[in-house]
């Protein structure tokens, strides 16, 4: 049977600390969710990307697609190492959330979400079609194309 989960308070530099592992697992479970509302919002980039793959003649093991917010706490250091030196303020400046949108090498991928989600890495591992990674919410998760 698997063990219970229990919350505890502690005290860290004279402030009370609730850890409570439901409850993050309850928000991990909500940033996935909200993961498959950030691919609905880009469905025509992920056909157009779909494309590209085609057009590229690569194959579903050497790409994938990816959708990763730039302000996300593992996106921003993500989309900064795929497209180095982008002005994403620009796009934070019309008001806008700046999203990273293209193809990446699906072993790299594999590399980065073993380090944060090893839950999507695992997904991701599995899948053997063109698969799109979304970085958001402070999680990844991995759909197929």
């Amino acid at each position: 049977m698997a063990e219970k989960l229990k919350a505890a308070i502690r005290e860290i530099d004279g402030q009370l600390v609730l850890d409570d592992p439901n409850a993050v697992a309850m928000i991990h479970s909500i940033g996935k969710i909200n993961c498959s509302n950030t691919l609905k919002l880009n469905t025509d980039r992920v056909a157009h990307f779909k494309n590209r793959i085609m057009e590229r003649g690569l194959t579903d093991s050497d790409a994938v697609i990816v959708l990763i917010n730039v302000d996300d706490i593992h996106g921003g250091p993500l989309a900064d190492m795929l497209m180095p030196g982008y002005n994403w303020q620009e796009i934070r400046n019309r008001g806008e959330i700046p999203f990273a949108r293209g193809l990446a090498g699906r072993e790299g991928i594999q590399d980065v979400l073993n380090t944060f989600d090893q839950e999507a890495g695992k997904k991701l591992q599995n899948m053997s079609e063109v698969a799109v990674v979304v970085v958001d919410h402070g999680v990844a998760e991995v759909f197929p194309a």
